[in-house]
């Protein structure tokens, strides 16, 4: 599809939000913008998010994405989703086999594009945001020791929601896949691991200093760590 979106769709996520893409002439742009304001709005953050910059990894065709915000000013986001996060698992596979000793990126056409891959990667890094926004949910306080733990355990959370809410999302059994693998090496793992996933993935509302418990009971107590480091 070549003609410009701009022209026929209604903006979506507010109707004087800016979004500035980088680079600007990314030929999946018009499609990808039309899902990412949807996205804005079905969260609810049509008044609250005015201004968006959106940077795509050219060189990266797995599906890795982040977002970033001031914590006093929800206004500015700033998102960034490798290349793969716009096309389907099965072209990311392709793309695998056949530049996987190339030099360069994938050509990207249009027809290429997967509305259902992106609104997935876009409505998981808003809800981030929103979460933050609402509940004052955020990472930056968090020392960087168990940051990415704490972080995984608030993506169980986000992906319940958006799969309870039926939008595109992480499936239970891929998430609970990434989700083992970030924590199985918490001391406590084994005995607490599946009820915090099963509490983290039917949760409504949560705030920061419940997933911050999570986070310490699958941590040793600190008598535990000593004898551990005497031990050794």
């Amino acid at each position: 599809m070549t003609h410009d979106r701009k022209s026929i769709v209604k903006p979506h996520g507010g109707a004087g939000l800016r979004v500035r893409w980088h680079p600007p002439e990314f030929p999946l742009r018009d499609d990808a913008e039309a899902v990412l304001r949807d996205s804005i709005r079905e969260l609810g953050l049509s008044e609250v998010v005015w201004d968006v910059h959106v940077h795509v990894e050219l060189g990266n065709r797995d599906d890795h994405a982040y977002i970033e915000w001031n914590t006093h000013d929800h206004r500015a986001v700033r998102l960034s989703f490798a290349l793969g996060n716009f096309v389907t698992r099965d072209r990311r596979r392709a793309w695998a086999r056949t530049w996987g000793r190339r030099a360069g990126t994938p050509s990207v056409l249009p027809r290429q594009f997967s509305r259902r891959s992106f609104a997935e990667a876009c409505l998981h890094e808003l809800y981030h945001l929103r979460d933050d926004h609402e509940a004052g949910v955020d990472l930056s306080a968090q020392p960087e020791e168990g940051r990415e733990a704490l972080n995984e355990l608030w993506n169980v959370w986000i992906d319940g929601r958006l799969n309870r809410r039926g939008l595109p999302a992480m499936s239970r059994v891929e998430r609970h896949r990434v989700y083992v693998r970030t924590l199985r090496g918490y001391p406590r793992f084994a005995w607490r691991g599946e009820r915090i996933f099963q509490a983290l993935w039917t949760a409504d509302h949560l705030g920061p200093a419940e997933l911050r418990a999570y986070l310490s009971e699958l941590q040793a107590p600190s008598s535990d760590r000593r004898r551990t480091r005497r031990g050794r």
